[in-house]
């Protein structure tokens, strides 16, 4: 069993050790936990590239003092992808992956947003950091060669991906990506290469060779957005979510619809996830899209008259993310969650810079009367989230990969923590369990009670990958603790003060 990370300086838990271990450099030269954060998530980008990165999409949850701030990097549809074209091309349901399936990235400037509104290091400096593992190669992880592997045919389909990733070896085996590192490189000296600059161009051309319809207008307009958090009291503690276009409310909802549960490993908390989630996801799929597009707002969505049960038709694909949280010593904190969704994402790459494409579109629906429908330059309701809670100065965050049962999984680990009282490590090692609406499967790991009671089922051995996830707790003593998940590669790294 791992031990948790104690420390009374800053504290980096991320799933990826190196990220962690890079990070934990910048606050010993004295930067904050954002100067930090900018490093652990681009090295991230650079060490778990099938898992997100700059073609992707990227939210945080920054906590300054007593004030929280939500950024929001996700990015819209492409204008020039309709449900009308989708239909002349024969299309019935969103593509899965491909050039159709892309949406604007909103990566890199959610993440310098961030860095602009609390950074206090040279941004340059932070992102060479990134390039130079990039650049002189580091050793490949299990994540990585794994998922390689199992997605050789799928990356064989696109001639950039199959340049980027066939050539992988195992597990310790160096690895460079050299067009990777030129483009950090450049976004070093200015971000907004990415957008209107030659990477820009580059990517518009890929993707459009391959038959998609982002286009330079698309990227040279986006811009990333920060707002505030969702919260709620919940359980003796103040409970704080990523807001729309996340899914974060979903959690809490599921949080306010449990009362007592019975024991950790039993059948009766299996049934209650399973009953909660048939409503807090069906509100989810009722209400939640794009803010601009929304016909309600949060304050009737949190009212608890809304959770009553109603019909619900979804369709979940597990998702593949990766979480980290950074904590400094004076007590500023982020949870940092980046995507590009399922696994290489869209499946494709540009070659030049090794850029992976997300295939976020894919949760868009194609009926007309769907709160969620396509709709040129909109933003798709996105399964992104971290989990904040705080009670007399204390707190706790919690983040996990898990796609559409992130809401599910916080719920499980924030009640092995809270409930069930389990220490941090025991919260994230306990066996876990989903369910899958879209099929009424239960998938669940051994080492728990489970009924096929209607449902169909499926056991995984223990660790599984449900969700690989990571916990850190802030005390009101200055005392930091992080965990990080034994189903992933990750690790925690920090400062002594």
């Amino acid at each position: 069993m791992r031990h948790p990370y104690m420390t009374y300086g800053g504290l980096i838990a991320s799933e990826h050790y190196l990220a962690s271990s890079i990070a934990s450099e910048i606050l010993r030269e004295g930067g904050n936990a954002v100067d930090a954060a900018i490093v652990a998530s681009l090295s991230l980008s650079v060490l778990l590239p099938h898992l997100g990165g700059l073609g992707g999409d990227f939210f945080a949850l920054v906590k300054k003092g007593s004030d929280i701030k939500f950024i929001d990097g996700s990015g819209p549809s492409p204008l020039g992808l309709t449900r009308e074209e989708l239909f002349k091309k024969g299309y019935r349901e969103m593509p899965a992956s491909g050039p159709l399936s892309i949406t604007v990235p909103g990566y890199l400037d959610g993440l310098y947003l961030m860095w602009r509104n609390y950074g206090e290091m040279d941004w340059r400096d932070l992102v060479l950091r990134a390039a130079r593992i990039a650049k002189e190669g580091f050793p490949v992880s299990k994540s990585l060669s794994d998922a390689v592997k199992s997605n050789k045919e799928f990356l064989s389909s696109d001639p950039g991906s199959a340049s980027t990733y066939l050539s992988i070896g195992d597990r310790g085996a160096r690895q460079r990506f050299k067009g990777l590192a030129s483009a950090l490189e450049k976004i070093a000296q200015d971000p907004r290469e990415f957008y209107e600059g030659e990477i820009a161009l580059k990517i518009v051309n890929y993707v459009r060779g391959r038959g998609g319809c982002l286009s330079l207008e698309d990227l040279s307009s986006y811009k990333a957005g920060e707002g505030y958090p969702v919260t709620e009291e919940i359980w003796g503690f103040r409970a704080y979510e990523m807001p729309p276009p996340t899914q974060g409310i979903t959690t809490l909802h599921m949080m306010m619809l449990t009362g007592e549960l019975e024991g950790p490993s039993s059948w009766g908390r299996i049934k209650k996830m399973v009953e909660i989630s048939r409503i807090a996801y069906a509100v989810r799929d009722k209400y939640i899209t794009d803010p601009r597009y929304m016909k309600i707002g949060l304050k009737e969505l949190l009212d608890p008259s809304i959770l009553e049960k109603s019909d619900y038709t979804i369709n979940f694909d597990r998702g593949d993310t990766t979480f980290f949280t950074v904590m400094d010593s004076n007590g500023m904190a982020v949870a940092g969650i980046q995507s590009i969704f399922t696994a290489f994402g869209s499946g494709l790459t540009e070659p030049e810079y090794q850029i992976t494409l997300n295939c976020r579109a894919s949760s868009f629906s194609l009926n007309k009367d769907h709160v969620n429908r396509l709709e040129p330059g909109k933003k798709t309701l996105h399964t992104l989230s971290s989990l904040l809670l705080e009670r007399d100065g204390d707190w706790y965050i919690i983040g996990t990969s898990g796609g559409h049962f992130r809401p599910q999984l916080h719920w499980w680990i924030s009640t092995n923590l809270i409930k069930y009282k389990m220490d941090y490590q025991e919260a994230l090692d306990f066996p876990r369990a989903y369910f899958d609406l879209s099929n009424n499967t239960l998938v669940a790991e051994e080492g728990l009670e489970v009924r096929e009671d209607g449902l169909s089922l499926k056991v995984q051995r223990y660790p599984s990958r449900l969700g690989v996830a990571a916990i850190a707790h802030m005390r009101s003593d200055g005392l930091k603790v992080g965990c990080v998940d034994i189903r992933g590669d990750g690790g925690c790294s920090g400062t002594l003060f």
